[in-house]
């Protein structure tokens, strides 16, 4: 349960930070510091989505595991 409450966080605050950072980039603006923060919010929401992935990769490949390792067992 936890976990799925994590995964859900995670996702948001991907999402967010990516749509943030789609709405810096329509600025165009000769401020480094808005050039700055829409990376850094490209940074945050790249990695929130690639360990979103990765949990969820390692999630599906445990249960695959368990699965296959019941099915010998009913052998």
């Amino acid at each position: 349960m936890h976990f799925k409450k994590k995964k859900d966080n995670m996702l948001m605050l991907g999402m967010f930070s990516l749509l943030i950072a789609f709405i810096l980039g329509r600025f165009d603006s000769q401020y480094p510091l808005i050039d700055f923060f829409e990376g850094v919010f490209t940074g945050i929401s790249v990695v929130m989505n690639f360990s979103l992935l990765f949990m969820f990769g390692k999630e599906k490949r445990m249960n695959d595991n368990n699965y296959i390792k019941n099915e010998r067992e009913l052998l």
